[in-house]
């Protein structure tokens, strides 16, 4: 899907990618069986859950690994509300923005509040200590919570609809008899409001993993790189998982240096905003980062998958995960 065209277009700074890319995914899609019209946002597929067959999924988007939003999705927990967390769950202390660096322990109901006022995220600013802390909690983040570990009733609801993906090969230990067995049930929460500048960096998922992440209120805005464009995006450390470039620079157009990034302007970005009850499946190795857009908090839970038909390919990347991490044990020890 990347290409070496590095003319400005309006289409491309609208659509995300260049008008000629567009039309081939136009006509490269199959005929859906109702012969359907075919809808796009910001290059991206958007179906209507129940309206589209296993087989078509399969062949426009699984298959060949293009990404995909599935609207009316009824398998997307839209229960998982700031109210609905908040009376349920609300005295549960969360850590937010997780790294070692900057984590913070803050209990949901307080994270929620703080998120769903109207003060200002500047803690200088703040009249008392009670609206600093707010304000502080403003722009923070909860992310990559594992509900299983957090909220096990909710995770036990948590489903991927097997008519659309199939079966999940993480979940079978006949076909993947190597992975931690979180991995076997992953879903994680993400919760955070407009001013957080959302995840903290750009990234492909490890082992090859899909993600299907579920809006459940809310609006996020991902932005996606096809796989191809990964040496333009400068991917750092030994597994080449992340990006030297900085997240938040890929919020605001022009935002990312090209002095200090010159590929990167030869890197078609696709950007799709996904709105609650809507899917975002982001397929095997490709580069995304998200952050929420609108004046409501962004509630999303993500899904990882493997197809059985990668399973294989699933295995190998494991063995060489495993590797990469023992080298790094050992050199830690040295």
């Amino acid at each position: 899907m990347a290409d070496d065209d590095d003319d400005d277009d309006p289409f491309d700074a609208l659509m995300g990618i260049d008008a000629e890319e567009f039309k081939q995914l136009l006509d490269e899609a199959p005929a859906s069986a109702a012969a359907g019209e075919k809808v796009f946002r910001g290059g991206v597929a958007v179906v209507d859950d129940g309206s589209i067959s296993r087989e078509e999924f399969r062949a426009r988007f699984l298959v060949p690994r293009v990404p995909v939003v599935i609207r009316d999705a009824a398998f997307a927990p839209t229960h998982l509300t700031p109210a609905y967390l908040r009376a349920t769950y609300g005295d549960v202390i969360v850590p937010l923005d997780v790294t070692a660096a900057n984590r913070a322990d803050a209990k949901l109901g307080d994270f929620l509040d703080a998120l769903s006022s109207t003060s200002s995220s500047n803690a200088a600013a703040a009249d008392d200590d009670d609206d600093a802390e707010r304000s502080r909690l403003k722009s923070r983040y909860l992310r990559n919570l594992q509900m299983h570990e957090w909220f096990p009733r909710e995770a036990a609801k948590l489903r991927l609809p097997e008519r659309l993906f199939g079966a999940n090969a993480l979940a079978d230990a006949a076909l993947v008899p190597r992975c931690p067995d979180s991995w076997r049930r992953w879903h994680e929460l993400f919760v955070c409001g407009p001013e957080c500048d959302g995840f903290p960096f750009l990234h492909r998922d490890t082992c090859g993993v899909a993600a299907a992440s579920m809006q459940a209120h809310g609006a996020k805005r991902f932005t996606l790189f096809h796989p191809d464009d990964g040496a333009r995006l400068y991917p750092r450390g030994g597994s080449g998982l992340r990006s030297e470039i900085p997240a938040r620079a890929l919020a605001k157009p022009g935002g990312v240096c090209l002095e200090t990034y010159p590929a990167f302007a030869r890197a078609k970005r696709i950007t799709v905003d996904v709105r609650a009850g809507e899917c975002l499946v982001v397929p095997p190795d490709w580069w995304h980062t998200a952050r929420a857009v609108g004046d409501e908090v962004s509630v999303s839970v993500a899904a990882s998958f493997v197809d059985v038909e990668r399973a294989d390919a699933f295995n190998d990347a494991y063995a060489e995960f495993e590797a990469l991490r023992s080298l790094a044990s050992v050199g830690a020890a040295t």
